[in-house]
């Protein structure tokens, strides 16, 4: 089983627009609303690609059952633990005229010292049935820094492999602990190696360097320049296809989704990045997360 940790988790509302313009009237041409936060995200890719996952984290008390039922309406399993206040909703505005995403997002509520004790604990439980586990995304107030890097040190103990795809302090200290395998966005790669990343300068002497001191694995999403893998003795480049994308939200998650399918499906490394391109791109150009049709459609076009 895949258990997948979302300490944030959201209410995703998508407004698509005509052209959004700052400071003026804006037509809406229509909205949806989808269950959120990167952890969440992986779950319901592996979901669609017939993936055994449990998503678990933190979920709120005023209105979190709409989360759950809307992963719910998804099939996509929780066990979440509940605390007080109110689950965030983040508003992202569409502009299909020039097909850019802008993305409003809320804190979170804050996390007493209690909740995550409970959580820890839920977690070890969760643990003893888990084969891979996957960290994603921001932390909210009151939650310590060092969380992934606790959760991370408690499945080093059950022999779980763990995923860590977060950023700042959160994905730093979970760094020391030698994640299986690290998925960050470009920006994300340069704040915490101090090393450019692009699709013409490569950082090999870093990359070697981190897969050298106990990272097995690192995936580096570069938005529409496409995706860069790398474990101890290969680099996989995904170039971006020429397709016009509907939003970029998800995609990273989508890929981490498809390389552990790819893997769970073939034990093969070169598949499962194959696989991990084609969820990417797939969410990419899709009106939300790509479903298992989507995704292995574009198989044959990396």
């Amino acid at each position: 089983m895949i258990l997948t940790v979302t300490l944030n988790p959201c209410i995703d509302r998508t407004v698509y627009l005509d052209r959004l313009t700052v400071g003026s009237y804006n037509r809406v041409q229509s909205t949806r609303s989808d269950p959120a936060g990167k952890g969440l995200n992986v779950s319901i890719v592996l979901k669609n690609l017939n993936e055994d996952t449990l998503c678990t984290g933190f979920n709120f008390s005023e209105n979190g059952r709409l989360l759950e039922q809307l992963l719910d309406e998804r099939d996509v399993a929780h066990q979440f633990l509940m605390a007080e206040g109110a689950i965030r909703t983040n508003i992202k505005l569409f502009d299909n005229s020039c097909q850019v995403m802008t993305e409003v997002n809320e804190a979170g509520p804050f996390v007493p010292p209690e909740a995550v004790e409970q959580l820890l604990q839920k977690a070890d439980s969760l643990l003893e049935h888990t084969d891979i586990l996957v960290m994603s995304g921001s932390v909210p107030p009151g939650v310590p820094a060092d969380i992934y890097q606790r959760l991370i040190r408690m499945a080093h103990k059950k022999q779980v492999k763990s995923i860590l795809d977060a950023s700042g302090e959160p994905f730093l200290l979970g760094l020391r602990e030698k994640p299986y395998l690290i998925k960050p966005n470009t920006l994300e790669f340069e704040q915490a190696f101090h090393a450019p990343v692009s699709p013409r300068s490569i950082p090999m002497d870093t990359i070697r360097s981190i897969l050298e001191g106990g990272i097995s694995r690192i995936c580096i999403s570069m938005g529409e320049e496409g995706a860069l893998f790398a474990d101890r003795g290969h680099i996989y480049r995904a170039r971006p296809l020429p397709l016009k994308p509907q939003g970029l939200t998800g995609a990273g998650d989508s890929m981490v989704a498809g390389f552990l399918a790819g893997w769970l499906e073939t034990q093969d490394y070169a598949a499962a990045h194959l696989m991990g391109a084609a969820a990417g791109s797939a969410t990419a150009f899709s009106d939300g997360l790509a479903g298992g049709e989507e995704i292995r459609s574009l198989l044959t076009a990396f």
